[in-house]
């Protein structure tokens, strides 16, 4: 064995023990002696792992063009259906991504069938493809991928074919090939690491999207500790990611806004456009903090963008432009026809809008949609989410039996009893309450505020409050005090220690820099103090030592 070849089985080996800076190492000797397409090939996956990704694609981009000079047409073909898919999760450059699978197409005119074809087909599938045709390519991709033995291919395939079965409603089915492609990935029976990181987080994704709380939390713990064990930070920016949205909707928000921070840093370091999935939970979180502002700043830019369709309703519902909420709402589900899970969400806070503006007879249509999707997924979460809304219409339209709605929505949510979502049942319960069953309706009411208090949720504080007050009774749970620093201000205090300008806290904070001034206003006034300078030598003094 020669030097050169010596040096890239070393390369393999690191890659396959997750050394990834040993690898690069073994790879870069390998290059100075010889420039192959395997060499380049190797150093590009090391550089993906250790998120320096742009470099990554230029070293992959080289050993493409090194395999298809060569004559290794295959090869080639599967490098650039992964450069494709890579072309967005970098910089979001879906004409890149569509050049990229045409070149892959054509590489493999003369293929036959192969596991490459298999590759290409299932990548470009995951990026372009209906939820209907992911399905069927993906289960097209699992026999083909039996044929030839390859277990990586299969599970990858597998997985992808689960999550599509979940989108379209068949949540039990799908689940169970996930769970089968799981088990293979963490059993050592595939090899790839990139596979297993990849199955992760379409499993999250599949979890989330069902409403599985449950489980998104078991396997959210399973994938961190698999990042953080293997030196994966595109999993762990994914995994926050997903870790944040559950966080949110079960009422841990400054954990929450933690871990979707960390994410949209980490995604600023390797995959920058991945990051807009993070700022998105994140501006909805700030939605339901009554931080509207805030929310504004990281909604901005993104009216085009089809997730951003939940915060931007979300903001406009609470900033009073109900007609606006509505209309992008059913703009939404006009174009999302072939998921119902993905439409749930949306006919949910359809029917808050809808209540919101009087519209009794169209929130009546979406409710009985509600109730379909949630009977037809079997999700705890959704059934809670129908019956609040059947509750709500019934409370709005004076229907006698909306009370027995609210109680079958806190059934379902007895695991998740510390939710917002939880919260405002029981504050409509307690509405619902406040002529049949007044001292019901004061605990139920304490009950929405305490859990309202508790995640900070302002604008809700203050509809529970405004309930108290009709019913007569203390607008607050106990002997809470008032702190003289917001959360936030006491965020800016610290950073302003630390010798930080408005714009560099306000991207540590995802705010605005016009934001943070604010802040620094209000700190300043609240401490009687004189500057920054003097703000930094308090927070440094009254920090324990």
């Amino acid at each position: 064995m020669n030097i050169q070849s010596s040096q890239l089985s070393e390369g393999q080996t690191a890659l396959k023990k997750a050394d990834w800076r040993k690898a690069k190492a073994y790879f870069d000797a390998a290059l100075k002696e010889k420039e192959t397409p395997e060499a380049r090939d190797g150093l590009g996956m090391a550089l993906w792992w250790l998120n320096e990704v742009s470099a990554a694609h230029e070293q992959r981009t080289r050993a493409y063009l090194g395999y298809k000079e060569r004559g290794d047409r295959r090869r080639a073909a599967y490098l650039a259906a992964w450069l494709a898919r890579e072309q967005v999760f970098l910089r979001a450059n879906h004409s890149a991504m569509q050049g990229w699978f045409a070149r892959a197409e054509s590489l493999l005119v003369d293929a036959g069938e192969c596991v490459e074809r298999g590759w290409v087909d299932i990548y470009r599938a995951t990026m372009t493809a209906t939820i209907e045709e992911l399905e069927n390519i993906a289960l097209h991709v699992v026999d083909l991928a039996r044929r030839f033995h390859d277990a990586d291919l299969e599970v990858f395939a597998l997985v992808n074919a689960g999550y599509a079965c979940v989108a379209l409603g068949r949540v039990k089915q799908g689940m169970n090939k996930i769970d089968e492609a799981m088990a293979a990935a963490t059993s050592g029976e595939v090899k790839d690491l990139f596979v297993i990181t990849e199955t992760f987080c379409v499993t999250l994704s599949a979890c989330e999207l069902a409403g599985d709380l449950v489980r998104t939390d078991h396997w959210c713990e399973v994938a961190i500790d698999y990042a953080q064990r293997y030196e994966c930070p595109f999993l762990s920016a994914y995994c926050r990611t997903t870790y944040g949205g559950l966080l949110a909707a079960t009422g841990r928000w400054q954990d929450a806004e933690t871990a979707l921070t960390e994410a949209i840093h980490a995604f600023d370091a390797g995959h920058v456009a991945l990051r807009v999935h993070a700022v998105l939970k994140l501006a909805d979180l700030r939605v339901s903090q009554g931080r509207l502002e805030e929310a504004e700043v990281l909604l901005a830019g993104y009216d085009d963008h089809d997730s951003a369709v939940l915060p931007l309703a979300h903001l406009q519902l609470a900033q009073g432009e109900g007609q606006l909420a509505r209309a992008l709402l059913e703009n939404a589900l006009q174009l999302t026809s072939s998921s119902p899970l993905n439409r749930a969400p949306l006919l949910l806070l359809l029917v808050e809008v809808l209540l919101a503006t009087g519209d009794l007879d169209t929130a009546r249509k979406v409710t009985d949609e509600l109730i379909k999707v949630a009977q037809q997924t079997g999700s705890d979460i959704l059934a809670a989410q129908a019956n609040l809304a059947s509750g709500q219409l019934k409370r709005f339209a004076g229907e006698a039996d909306a009370a027995d709605f609210f109680h079958s929505a806190l059934d379902h949510l007895r695991a998740f009893e510390q939710s917002l979502l939880a919260g405002r049942t029981k504050l409509e319960l307690a509405r619902t309450l406040q002529q049949s069953d007044h001292p019901a309706a004061i605990i139920w009411a304490r009950a929405a505020l305490a859990c309202f208090e508790r995640m900070g949720a302002a604008r809700d504080v203050d509809e529970a409050a405004q309930v108290l007050r009709e019913l007569g009774a203390a607008g607050r749970t106990g002997g809470r005090q008032t702190e003289p620093l917001t959360q936030r201000e006491t965020e800016v205090l610290s950073l302003l220690a630390h010798g930080l300008t408005n714009r560099e806290i306000a991207s540590r904070l995802v705010i605005s820099a016009k934001t943070v001034e604010h802040h620094v206003g209000h700190i300043l006034s609240k401490l009687n103090l004189r500057s920054r300078a003097e703000a930094a030598a308090y927070a440094v003094s009254h920090t324990p030592k």
